[in-house]
């Protein structure tokens, strides 16, 4: 594979994973609407849940091309193709990114379905009925925290794919890990106005 090439599908490779940054923005979604003193309504809610429940479709998309450029940034054409796919680096990118692909497709397809449910038939106006809030904030909270364990997912993939091009220590990827750990703790309990604080 030439340079040019190698660097094209690098640069795709970065862009892509450059694009899942969507659990970190569903947290501040989230986080913002909590900041807002009126009860779940069509109003305040509908919006939120649109961008939510639209989200996953691009992520999926942006996991493949991912995988499919991660692998071929490995070279599979040259000797030692093999070798280079077993470093526990790019076996543990390759594990986030099936973790992450469940996870999605467990809020996708478990979590949103039940909240659009709670959701359905509110008209511009409406308020939620009481009875189906508690529902809803459950549902909410259960999706909150496993965006807040996707962005440290996220945070975790480029870690690796950044030790996987530049060889730094092991102790510093567990390092990095921990402070990539404590930032998505930090999103998840409250807005970030300053963008890391």
């Amino acid at each position: 594979m030439s340079p040019d090439t190698r660097a094209v599908l690098l640069v795709i490779h970065l862009v892509s994973a450059l694009f899942m940054a969507a659990p970190l923005y569903m947290l501040i979604v989230v986080n913002e609407r909590g900041r807002f003193a009126v009860p779940p309504g069509h109003n305040t809610d509908r919006y939120m849940e649109n961008i939510i429940r639209n989200q996953p479709k691009r992520c999926y998309a942006y996991l493949a091309v991912i995988l499919v450029s991660g692998l071929l940034v490995l070279n599979p054409w040259t000797a030692g193709y093999g070798d280079r796919l077993i470093q526990w680096p790019i076996l543990g990118k390759l594990g986030v990114l099936i973790v992450l692909t469940g996870l999605l497709s467990y809020v996708h397809l478990g979590i949103q379905p039940k909240i659009e449910a709670l959701l359905q038939g509110l008209n511009p106006g409406d308020t939620l009925p009481e009875d189906r809030r508690p529902a809803l904030v459950r549902l909410r909270t259960r999706r909150k925290r496993i965006s807040g364990v996707c962005l440290f997912l996220v945070l975790t993939a480029f870690i690796m794919g950044v030790r996987v091009t530049m060889g730094y220590h092991t102790w510093l990827a567990g390092a990095l890990m921990v402070v990539a750990a404590l930032f998505a703790w930090r999103v998840y309990r409250r807005p970030v106005p300053w963008g890391w604080l």
